[in-house]
């Protein structure tokens, strides 16, 4: 059986720091299985020995049913100090079978085969039994305490005057790589209570439902990708009208339905005589649910459950639906090969001098540097059968609580990287700002003369939020390195080293933000937490942080600055000789300002989409990749070239 390796997402700005820190992927749990009730007594412990701090299990689950679940943790987890307990995969397990005992239930999994998947998948199983004989309205709402409770990654409650951590998410939960198993009696209760409510089936990446009836009533509420074994003729039609498929195949016994327009809209249907659940199991997680991500990106509470518990972590609906490319060994199955390099001394030289200051007027930590990276290379560029200066390449800055894997995940460009053949390289480090400056530069030299088939001429840097403050160091540290620049949502300062100060090489650049980014958007000079009382918010426009790098660029280009008008211009603030429009993933409005050069070349841009706070979002890996990858620059005479035809 392959070993899967799952890479996710975290928040992007949730706990920026001023000094350098070292990956710990994993936790040194050994595999357990608990109760319910046995995971709210041991959770909390073991995540204040594991992080430090208080921590108690969600009070949301104080009146979840008693004698009904058990939870199955794999062994060296992903570790929440690395954004890593949303890498954690769970699968949520309904059955109407009834155990003995806790053995007898830990037997059933064993036979499924899911014991083996996640200790591979690194992550959780949540097996849940009916409160009474059969499942029915009151387990939907033990279903929803489930999901605001496993979802509420870093959460805090208040007990009289102190602050705990809610432990679940970390101990147990996940928000990414969530999917829902249901057999039998469990098929019909996911079909008739979890998929017609939009706040419960928008946050599930894929489900396996082996059996069970659907009601003609009901609908399912949300797109959904499924695997479906002996379903009724009603739940074969409906998850079919809400997957909108309109096309039809099959591979063996297996029939596909899927949108030509929307390739994660996807229904699986196998009709047997003889059901085998692991081997069913086996197949939908391989074949489907591992293909899938979900992203909870949206603004919070805008379409989520009008009732209690709606103040808890990444309650928002619908979490966006995205293709995942899973790894197999630090192997995708397309090709990129991932090394993580911890440790090293190579960037040594590059260190935090005295006297540099970090975010928010802080010192820096004097001595820290670039010790910690990864490096995603397709498997031509790692073996050397690409000819030599072929393949581009991307430098990749995280953000402030994010690691570079899920970083690059919840973007997009680990997939895109699969699709494009493009290498990249993301170093770790929680100091971009303060030793971007002199030792970014380097990193890309040294990964330029380490791999020869990679192209100097096609160097693109690339960052969120702390990482896209980090992308403007980087520019201004050697621009001649990087044909183009793509700082999205970037957590800038107004500082003099966020400025390239060279006015001999242009240099193409995308700003991108959204309209609940407060980094890039709203009248906020910077970060939230230090508004300037001169700079009052204002919801409608790009800030003032993104008014003054969108002039200092255009002046960079040789492009006339602009004077920003947003009563007639409303958003960007300026005319734009280009402007589109695009529907991103069938959900979010996206729009595009260019300025021109001379050349009637777009030099600077800004890319604004709707209703996404600051949060990193699969879809723009594809808005960075489709600007940047239209220029080169000329390594003799630092000229930038533009292809308009690169498809």
């Amino acid at each position: 059986m392959k070993k899967l390796f799952g890479f996710a997402l975290a928040a992007a700005l949730y706990a920026m720091s001023t000094t350098a820190f070292a990956q710990v992927q994993f936790s040194s749990n050994e595999s357990s299985f608990e109760t319910f009730e046995e995971a709210c007594v041991n959770g909390p412990e073991a995540m204040a020995e594991e992080l430090g701090g208080n921590y108690v299990s969600d009070p949301c689950l104080a009146e979840y049913p008693a004698g009904t679940t058990y939870i199955y943790r794999s062994a060296a987890r992903w570790s929440a100090t690395s954004a890593g307990y949303r890498k954690n995969t769970v699968l949520q397990v309904y059955t109407d079978e009834k155990f003995e005992s806790k053995e007898a239930a830990q037997e059933y999994l064993q036979s499924l085969g899911l014991i083996d998947i996640i200790e591979e998948a690194k992550g959780s199983i949540i097996l849940v039994n009916p409160i009474g004989e059969s499942f029915a309205a009151e387990d939907a709402r033990a279903y929803y305490l489930m999901q605001a409770a496993s979802c509420n990654l870093g959460g805090t409650t208040q007990i009289g005057e102190e602050t705990f951590t809610c432990a679940e998410g970390a101990y147990y939960g996940g928000t990414t790589y969530r999917y829902v198993i249901g057999i039998g009696d469990g098929a019909t209760f996911i079909n008739n209570y979890i998929a017609p409510t939009y706040d419960d089936i928008t946050r599930v990446a894929g489900m396996i439902l082996i059996g069970g009836k659907m009601d003609r009533i009901h609908d399912v509420a949300g797109v959904v990708p499924v695997y479906l074994v002996n379903p009724s003729e009603t739940a074969l039609r409906k998850y079919q009208e809400a997957n909108e498929t309109d096309r039809h195949g099959y591979k063996k016994d297996v029939d596909i339905y899927f949108s030509q327009a929307m390739e994660q809209q996807k229904v699986l249907v196998k009709n047997t005589e003889t059901v085998d659940a692991a081997a069913e199991i086996n197949y939908g997680y391989y074949n489907l649910l591992i293909k899938n991500m979900r992203v909870p990106v949206v603004l919070a509470g805008l379409h989520t459950y009008s009732q209690d518990f709606t103040s808890r972590n990444w309650n928002s609906a619908p979490y966006s639906l995205g293709k995942r490319n899973a790894f197999f060994n630090y192997k995708t199955d397309d090709g990129l090969v991932i090394e993580e390099f911890v440790g090293q001394d190579t960037f040594k030289d590059y260190s935090i001098k005295e006297g540099t200051m970090g975010l928010f007027g802080q010192p820096a930590e004097v001595g820290a540097y670039i010790d910690t990276w990864y490096e995603v290379v397709p498997e031509e560029v790692k073996n050397g059968t690409a000819p030599e200066h072929t393949v581009p390449m991307w430098l990749q800055l995280h953000g402030g609580g994010d690691d570079p894997l899920q970083y690059m995940d919840e973007m997009g460009f680990m997939t895109l990287a699969g699709e494009e053949r493009f290498a990249m390289i993301a170093p770790l480090h929680g100091s971009m700002f303060t030793v971007g400056f002199d030792a970014l530069p380097p990193v890309v030299e040294y990964f330029l003369n380490k791999y020869p088939a990679l192209d100097p001429e096609r160097v693109y840097v690339t960052g969120y939020s702390m990482g896209g403050g980090a992308t403007l160091h980087a520019i201004n540290g050697n621009a001649k390195y990087f044909a183009a620049a793509c700082p999205n949502a970037a957590a800038i300062f107004n500082t003099d080293d966020e400025i390239v100060n060279t006015d001999d090489l242009d240099l193409p650049i995308l700003f991108t933000t959204a309209t609940y980014d407060f980094c890039g958007f709203g009248g906020i000079s910077g970060h939230a937490a230090v508004p300037n009382p001169d700079d009052p918010y204002d919801p409608e426009h790009i800030n003032t942080s993104y008014q003054a790098r969108i002039n200092d660029y255009l002046e960079l280009n040789g492009i006339d600055k602009v004077e920003y008008d947003f009563e007639t211009y409303p958003m960007s603030g300026f005319r734009a000789d280009e402007y589109t429009e695009t529907l991103l993933n069938n959900e979010y409005m996206s729009r595009t300002w260019y300025k021109y050069n001379d050349k009637d070349v777009p030099m600077v841009g800004l890319n604004i989409t709707d209703y996404l706070p600051h949060g990193l979002y699969q879809e723009f890996a594809g808005i960075c990749w489709d600007y940047a990858k239209h220029f080169s620059r000329d390594q003799e005479t630092g000229e930038v070239i533009y292809n308009p035809y690169v498809k």
